[in-house]
């Protein structure tokens, strides 16, 4: 039993991965500044929400994945999804508590896979075709 050929304008799971967790990672993010913002200074909460922002950017670039973005959105999500890792690493391995610690491992544990999966040959490939 053979599957039928995949035409150029389904996207690859690879990419619609990519953006399912781009989405889940911003669900996320706004449910843990709801939950932590009761106990945070003004300076605390521009500290914890910053990284969400860019998260949160990055969600409204997956909303045209599957429509009219071409290779620049895929680019401009992985670098800024790297600047909301990388530093997600120190901040996890110094978190103070537990609630820290979460806020943190929820950027890398969505995030990582994220940036891999729109690396991936299939996801380059959707956002370099043709019109």
């Amino acid at each position: 039993m053979s599957s039928p050929a995949r035409t150029d304008s389904t996207m690859p799971w690879q990419a619609r991965a990519a953006q399912l967790l781009l989405f889940a990672l911003a669900f996320a993010g706004l449910v843990v500044m709801l939950a932590l913002s009761g106990g945070l200074t003004s300076y605390g909460m521009g500290n914890m929400i910053a990284p969400w922002l860019l998260v949160w950017l990055c969600a409204l670039l997956a909303l045209t994945y599957d429509g009219s973005a071409r290779g620049g959105v895929r680019i401009v999500t992985i670098v800024v999804m790297v600047f909301v890792v990388l530093p997600s690493f120190s901040k996890a391995l110094g978190a103070a508590g537990p609630a820290e610690f979460t806020d943190a491992a929820l950027r890398i544990v969505l995030g990582l896979p994220a940036i891999v999966l729109l690396f991936l040959p299939e996801t380059t490939a959707w956002f370099d075709r043709a019109k």
